[in-house]
This record gives C-alpha cells, sequence and structure tokens, in this order.
C-alpha cells in the first residue's frame, strides 16, 4: 500500500468524521443531539428533492440503497461508542455526533444525485460510505484521485491516476508503473445521469483488506485551482501527496 497518504482538510471532512471528531473538543450530548437534527432535516429535504426529480424507479432503487446506508450509518455511530468504551448501545454524544457528520455528507449524496450544475466531471465526488474522488476532466482524460476510509477499523486505502476518458466510460490501468508489481489493477469509471460509478479490479495493492474503491459517487462540490493542480500533480506521478 505505497500510495497510501494523508487525505486533504477538504476531504477528510466527508471521508473522516469519526477521525476528526477525535481531534475536536467534543460536543456535549445536547449539543451533539442538535447537529444530528440539523443534518437529519438537511437529509430529509434533500429526499424529498430526489423523490419529485427522479424517475419512480430510479426511487425505489434508492429507496432499498437508502435502507443499505442506514444500517452503515448506524453501525458506524455504535462503532464511536466502542472506541470511547461505552456500550454499542448507549446513545451518547459520540454516537450522535458521528451520526451528524455522516447523515450530512449523505445529504450532499443526495443533492448531487439530483443536479450537476456545471454538468462537468471535474470536482469533488462521495460515495457517503466513506469515499472521496477528486477529478479533473480533460479531453479524452480524467486525472483523479481516491480515497477511502471503511468499516469501523478504519481500513484505508488511495490511488491516484489517469484514466482514459470516452464518455461515458473511463479506464484505469497501472500496467508498468511498478516494475516488482506483477499484477495488474485496473478501474473502470461509468457515468449514468449524475452518478458515476468505479468499479475495481486487483485493487488490493492500494488498499487494507476491507477498503475497497467500488461505489457510486455523487458530486459534491468544486475544487479550487490549487487542489486541481495537486490532483493533475498526483495523477501524472501516480501518488497521493501529503497536502
Amino acid at each position: 500500500m505505497n500510495a497510501l497518504r494523508t487525505c486533504s482538510l477538504t476531504v477528510a471532512v466527508m471521508v473522516l468524521p469519526m477521525l476528526l471528531l477525535a481531534e475536536q473538543k467534543p460536543k456535549t450530548l445536547a449539543e451533539a443531539k442538535a447537529a444530528f437534527t440539523k443534518a437529519d432535516k438537511a437529509l430529509n429535504e434533500a429526499w424529498a428533492a430526489a423523490k419529485k426529480t427522479l424517475e419512480e424507479s430510479e426511487f425505489a432503487a434508492l429507496q432499498i440503497k437508502q435502507r443499505d446506508w442506514v444500517k452503515y450509518r448506524d453501525d458506524q455511530a455504535r462503532g464511536a461508542n466502542r472506541d470511547n468504551g461505552d456500550p454499542e448501545t448507549k446513545q451518547t454524544a459520540a454516537y450522535f455526533e458521528t451520526a451528524a457528520e455522516l447523515t450530512s455528507s449523505r445529504a450532499d449524496w443526495l443533492r448531487g444525485r439530483v443536479t450537476n450544475e456545471d454538468e462537468s466531471l471535474t470536482g469533488l465526488w462521495i460515495d457517503s460510505f466513506g469515499a472521496t474522488l477528486q477529478i479533473v476532466e480533460e479531453k479524452e482524460r480524467l486525472l483523479f484521485v481516491v480515497e477511502v476510509v471503511r468499516g469501523p477499523t478504519f481500513h484505508t486505502g488511495s490511488i491516484a491516476g489517469v484514466a482514459a476518458w470516452n464518455a461515458p466510460l473511463g479506464w484505469f490501468s497501472d500496467k508498468g508503473r511498478e516494475n516488482d508489481k506483477t499484477e495488474v489493477s485496473n478501474l473502470a469509471f461509468v457515468s449514468r445521469g449524475n452518478v458515476l460509478e468505479i468499479i475495481g479490479a486487483n485493487t488490493t495493492h492500494y488498499h487494507g483488506a476491507r477498503a475497497y474503491f467500488d461505489g457510486e459517487y455523487c458530486k459534491a462540490g468544486k475544487l479550487d485551482e490549487k487542489t486541481k493542480a495537486e490532483v493533475m500533480k498526483a495523477a501524472e506521478e501516480g501518488a497521493v501527496q501529503d497536502r
């Protein structure tokens, strides 16, 4: 996993909520509950917009996936209790604070699921399950950085590179990148409306046992010029740099 590096703050706010919480002044139970209530309201508003905008079949499929996400969020929130030495069944400040961060991220994902304002792939994308994707789109190329933190034990991974792009499909191969790496790793990028799906093959070289890059990513924000330059540099060099 020689490509692993520290995530930038912009990415970490979305990908590493529980790790960030450990570095911040803990909220009181009342403050954490209030933060969760606010995030849950934003999620409900995003959900209503999705129901109004998406085709009936699309929304039905999204409802199934939403149930999986709720289970993921609750598992992660209970994990925050475990890390603090509290019973996983107890609804503590850490529980609600983690749930609030993840719920806010899901609301961002849902808003991106409904609307991509500039219709460009350039931007910050998230899958709301612990992964971010930063892209700079050029003619016939996607310069990208993917960073993930998966599961209650925080298995991490990162990969950067340049994918050939022929909309709606992109293809990345690390063949020849490292002389001593015998197994080729690939990523496929599939654009379906406002969703960019990543499908990986033989990617374990770049991530922990329970981490993975596969997912349905939606655009959650723009990249400033500095970040674009960092993404392009990392993509061309094939390594995620400390930022």
